[in-house]
């Protein structure tokens, strides 16, 4: 699997660079931007470019530890949070569907979480619609097809009613199997990653921020423009034709 997030050149890395200059404050040149293929290199553009670079070592990341640390507190969790305290700890407290804990979690805090995911995720360089349901779809028709001499019409019902199946079924699973994303596996992690989605909000309190604070701003920004849930390195690239396979 390469190691991309498989941008398709359709305006999407202008919208990347977009929300970068409007959460980070700065300004790229159309140059900059033109030869910028890995996510490292943008990062870099950041640190030269932002106005608090190299000047503080304040920390968003541990903020947001400190409010997700006392909500969890409140909702029930007894005895020392530190940041490397599992993640599995969530599963000692009420409610039990992770969904509710999780949205009470971002609302007792004040703090943007990352989104939970499925617990098989498709490769990101593959649209998950085509990569199983569409020729498991096609090979149970062709089946039925040939077993029964279905008319033409009936085939286009038949066709519509499994695509509408696995649609569902598909949200379904979404709906009620999400789970904490599988790279985070500590609070402390958690609290990084949530500090890059709650960038703009931890911000307007302290306006000063550590580098690893405008990391994971970064890989937020990413994430939520492609969807990508795996890891986001210095060499992850914007677009397939730059990426060399992931060790």
């Amino acid at each position: 699997m390469k190691d991309t997030l498989n941008f398709v050149g359709d305006g999407d890395d202008v919208d990347v660079i977009y929300d970068v200059e409007r959460t980070f404050g700065i300004k790229l040149t159309d140059a900059e931007a033109e030869q910028t293929w890995t996510v490292g290199q943008l990062y870099d553009l950041i640190e030269v470019n932002h106005p608090n670079a190299g000047r503080t070592q304040a920390c968003l990341g541990q903020m947001a530890f400190y409010r997700l640390r006392r909500t969890l507190n409140t909702m029930g969790i007894e005895g020392e949070i530190t940041p490397q305290t599992p993640i599995s700890v969530l599963e000692r407290i009420e409610p039990r569907s992770i969904v509710a804990k999780w949205r009470q979690l971002a609302q007792s805090s004040g703090l943007d979480l990352p989104s939970l995911e499925t617990p098989f995720q498709r490769s990101e360089s593959e649209p998950g619609l085509f990569r199983w349901r569409v020729p498991f779809i096609f090979g149970v028709l062709g089946c039925i097809w040939a077993a029964f001499g279905i008319s033409l019409e009936n085939r286009v019902v038949l066709l519509l009613l499994l695509l509408a199946v696995a649609l569902c079924f598909g949200f379904v699973w979404w709906l009620i199997f999400r789970t904490v994303p599988r790279r985070i596996l500590t609070i402390g992690e958690l609290a990084r990653e949530t500090a890059g989605f709650s960038f703009a909000k931890l911000t307007t309190e302290n306006k000063e921020c550590a580098p690893s604070d405008r990391w994971f701003a970064l890989t937020a920004i990413l994430r939520g423009h492609t969807g990508h849930k795996t890891g986001i390195t210095r060499q992850t690239t914007f677009f397939a034709e730059h990426a060399r396979p992931a060790a």
